[in-house]
């Protein structure tokens, strides 16, 4: 079981993610840090504002996301989290299903680790 900072920066990808899955965008918000470059599995890049935009407008609408297989590794105030996640998606009326292999880079602030970066490659099937 992971312990310390590696545990915190861990509870914050799940943290993410659930916000992401309820649609909870205070949450989502929180989580996200201000400067942060989001790059999708379709190579597609984004904003903070326009990721968190595109999600509140279900493009895509993450119905299930469940991470596995994670290691955290923290460096100071970066934490590094790189797993692999099923992802179960809905975007324009069409449901996916497929997995990931991701890399989510966090900033400590004050006491709240934050995601700066995220790049994901679908594994094939």
């Amino acid at each position: 079981m992971t312990t310390g900072p590696e545990a915190d920066v861990l509870r914050a990808d799940d943290n993410r993610f659930e916000a992401m899955r309820k649609g909870d965008w205070d949450a989502l918000d929180a989580a996200l840090a201000d400067d942060l470059t989001y790059v999708h599995s379709t190579a597609r890049l984004e904003s903070k504002a326009e990721h968190i935009g595109n999600l509140r407008a279900g493009k895509p609408h993450y119905r299930g996301i469940a991470p596995r297989d994670r290691k955290a590794r923290v460096y100071g105030n970066t934490g590094v989290v790189n797993g692999i996640s099923e992802m179960h998606v809905e975007n324009a009326g069409k449901e996916q299903r497929f997995t990931v292999r991701y890399l989510a880079v966090y900033a400590k602030s004050g006491d709240q680790w934050r995601m700066i970066a995220w790049q994901s490659t679908k594994v094939p099937d």
